[in-house]
């Protein structure tokens, strides 16, 4: 029964072979009856193609006989690779783009004229995209420090946490490897550059303190667990200041010449329903502070002479009934402030907290406002990002214009009356952020 059954498809298959030669001498007889039978031997529903004239390749055909010509560097309109980056200037500022994936591109800008000038790609934070520029004279000079983070497996890999400085070329950082054990927190306001250039403290959630980085050595000089305080790192000179909330006291850090970091003062100064924040701004020329707290409180610290000694008392209240209070800046001189606004009272930060609409420009020492700059008003469908200019007497917003252009435009910091507009060529991404680069020395 084995073997039967195993030759019976070799007679079958036989049989089947016979069927087949004689069904297709039928299907040929008929086809040569039928005067409008399709050609013999293709398939119905395929369309033979007419003979193509065919032309042998000559010296002119393009990769025909043999490859073209390299051109010469003259003849290549634009440069595959600049070998070096252009300093940022002091009439420029940085445009950073959306922080989705893993690199940030961002973008040194002529606000006059909304020419891209320099190109900058750095890698994330972990939750802002930390950046410092600066103002440069040549190509070697620092150009931006990034506080960066690097995934290769996500959140269930190694991550590399790094401190990086680019100048010249921008696939050759200055970087410093941070220990494993640090987390540097990742907020605009919880790290900076001292004005030397020498230093770079931020505010470590796994230390629960500041942690002083040496640029020049490479290397980590200090810590200081501070728990309860931070997590801002306002700067003057080789001092660092921070707030307290639990205890109501401002606190002085200083870094020492040796690169260690030890507290050298603090003031129970703020009020008792002093409440803290996310983010910060620090005035670098005039070493004065702004925070703006969870409760719309506005608070401007002076540094100049160190820590304050008498109470500090809000300016005002950032808070309105028509929309949420979002992100604040200061100028470098201390001159003007501004606060934004989204078209919603939910939280900025929440899933559906709006997008900004309004900018109210303020005296930083009264609150007094200055200019207020809606969408309507600064010929605006949508507002990405807004800074200072390095001196401080320049308001820039970026957004998007009625026909959908990416526009800068500049406002008088002291009035709001406009002084230029510019669309912003270079730039692909959407801009969510403008920074003022930091002057060193």
């Amino acid at each position: 029964m084995r073997n039967a059954t195993r030759h019976a498809p070799a007679v079958t298959g036989l049989a089947l072979l016979a069927v087949l030669a004689l069904t297709g001498c039928t299907t040929s007889s008929a086809g040569a009856a039928d005067e409008d039978a399709g050609p013999v031997g293709v398939p119905e529903g395929v369309v033979e193609l007419p003979d193509q004239e065919w032309f042998p390749t000559d010296d002119t055909t393009t990769l025909g006989s043999s490859d073209e010509e390299i051109p010469s560097d003259d003849e290549i309109p634009q440069k595959l690779h600049v070998g070096k980056v252009d300093p940022i200037g002091e009439d420029e500022v940085v445009l950073v783009g959306t922080q989705w994936g893993l690199q940030v591109v961002s973008a040194a800008v002529d606000p006059a004229t909304g020419e891209v000038t320099a190109n900058l790609t750095t890698g994330p934070g972990i939750w802002d995209a930390v950046l410092h520029p600066f103002v440069g004279k040549t190509s070697d000079d620092p150009v931006i420090l990034a506080q960066e983070v690097w995934r290769p497996r996500g959140s269930r890999g190694a991550a590399d946490f790094t401190i990086s400085t680019y100048s010249g070329t921008m696939l050759e950082p200055d970087e410093i490897e941070m220990p494993k054990y640090t987390r540097a927190h990742s907020r605009w306001g919880s790290s900076v550059v001292t004005d030397d250039g020498k230093y770079f403290a931020f505010w470590d959630d796994a230390l629960y303190g500041l942690r002083v980085f040496d640029l020049a050595k490479g290397k980590e000089t200090g810590a200081l667990p501070a728990l309860g305080c931070g997590p801002f790192t306002w700067s003057s000179g080789h001092r660092i200041y921070s707030v307290c909330e639990d205890t109501r006291e401002l606190v002085e850090y200083t870094i020492a010449k040796d690169g260690s970091i030890s507290e050298t003062g603090r003031e129970e100064v703020l009020p008792d329903d002093f409440v803290s924040n996310r983010h910060a701004s620090l005035a670098h020329e005039a070493h004065q502070a702004l925070l703006v707290s969870a409760n719309g409180d506005v608070f401007v610290f002076d540094f100049a002479d160190g820590l304050p000694t008498s109470p500090v008392q809000p300016i005002g209240n950032a808070g309105q009934d028509s929309g949420r209070f979002d992100e604040a800046v200061l100028n470098t001189t201390a001159t003007s402030l501004v606060v934004g606004y989204t078209d919603s009272a939910i939280h900025p930060d929440s899933v559906d907290g709006g997008e900004q609409v309004k900018l109210i420009v303020s005296d930083p020492a009264t609150f007094a406002t200055l200019a207020t700059l809606d969408l309507a008003s600064m010929q605006l469908a949508s507002i990405g990002g807004f800074a200072y200019s390095v001196d401080g007497t320049t308001l820039y917003v970026t957004g998007s214009d009625a026909d959908e252009a990416t526009v800068i435009v500049g406002f008088d910091a002291l009035t709001g009356a406009e002084v230029s507009r510019a669309v912003i060529d270079g730039f692909t991404d959407s801009p969510s952020r403008i920074l003022t680069p930091q002057v060193i020395g």
